[in-house]
């Protein structure tokens, strides 16, 4: 199975040079600067306030402290750091640009950023708790908000039965028909995980989802040397307990240079939507905005408008009622916090 990587990524720029002014700047009052080694690689696989954990090019963890001048980092930033010489400390100097930045809108802080560099999110859903296509499509459109295709991944696929399993894959089908990978798998038994390890090679993902789905038991099968808390569903709610506290980055062994990196974030039952627009939602919608460019009016909202082509395109089966439904209900709605 898969282990932690221990190669270096050949993805980011040359060592900066050791006179820069950016090593010259203050760092807290109770760093010594004198006893700063040289600049090194990194990336980031977890933050606590203002200290972040840094892995090094053999994936060694070093906890680094931030310089009031730097931008806050998140997991998945790829930076340059410098250890304390004789101490197991180090500080962040320089963050590395990002090719991506995934957010989240939360009820009391604005929109939070919740890691950087992510290729694709993972999105992990199973039987129990109940699939909902409403939640999948509010993911979904929470991914296209941020330009990031979704990986589907049906866990615990060994829980259900021959009958079940043809139920979900028909659900299923209509979203690989527009174009989103749909893996079953069972982070139990081991079923479909090495292919679907196979397919991420190389990529930074961010691993997303109800609680309850099997997060947790699925980083535990990945990485069995390491201690990963598990939560069960709750016999009230139907919901899954939350077991992680803090976002964090894993490496996979990915052999030949080719790193993947899954991010787990804490358990969240879905993306609120409150801060994005119409026409967010819209895009989030694949073949629903595609069609709506043939509406008679540009702002359309597919509701009950004359001359709506969606909605024609619903009447003659070219657009699933399902999918239809859950639009309307997000393009009405969506603006109401719900986490």
């Amino acid at each position: 199975m898969a282990k932690p990587e221990n190669k270096s990524s050949k993805r980011w720029r040359k060592k900066p040079d050791k006179q820069a002014t950016y090593v010259k700047q203050t760092v807290d009052r109770n760093i010594d600067e004198e006893s700063l080694l040289e600049p090194e690689q990194g990336i980031v696989i977890s933050r606590f306030g203002q200290q972040v954990d840094i892995a090094d090019e053999n994936f060694e963890t070093i906890r680094c402290f931030l310089r009031k001048s730097n931008e806050v980092p998140v997991v998945g930033d790829r930076a340059w750091f410098r250890r304390q010489k004789e101490l197991p400390t180090g500080v962040l100097v320089e963050l590395e640009p990002r090719h991506s930045l995934l957010k989240r809108p939360t009820p009391h802080h604005g929109v939070k950023p919740v890691a950087a560099n992510i290729d694709l999110i993972a999105l992990l859903l199973a039987p129990e708790p109940a699939f909902s296509e409403v939640l999948l499509d509010r993911y979904l459109v929470a991914a296209q908000s941020s330009e990031l295709p979704v990986w589907i991944i049906m866990n615990k696929w060994d829980t259900v039965d021959d009958s079940q399993k043809d139920a979900i894959t028909h659900r299923l089908k209509l979203y690989q028909d527009l174009g989103y990978p749909v893996y079953p798998i069972s982070s139990k038994t081991g079923e479909g995980v090495e292919a679907l390890v196979n397919d991420l090679t190389g990529k930074q993902l961010l691993l997303a989802g109800q609680s309850g789905v099997g997060k947790s038991t699925l980083i535990g099968y990945l990485f069995p040397n390491m201690e990963i808390a598990t939560g069960e569903v709750s016999s009230t709610s139907g919901l899954g307990t939350h077991t992680t506290t803090a976002s964090r980055l894993y490496r996979l062994d990915s052999g030949a240079g080719r790193e993947t990196y899954l991010v787990d974030s804490p358990g969240v039952r879905e993306f609120g939507l409150w801060h994005l627009e119409d026409h967010d939602i819209k895009q989030g919608f694949v073949e629903i905005s595609e069609i709506g460019e043939q509406c008679k009016f540009r702002d359309c909202k597919h509701l009950n408008e004359p001359g709506c082509a969606v909605l024609a395109a619903a009447k003659s089966g070219a657009i699933a009622a399902s999918r239809l439904k859950n639009y309307q209900h997000l393009i009405q709605h969506f603006d109401q916090p719900y986490i």
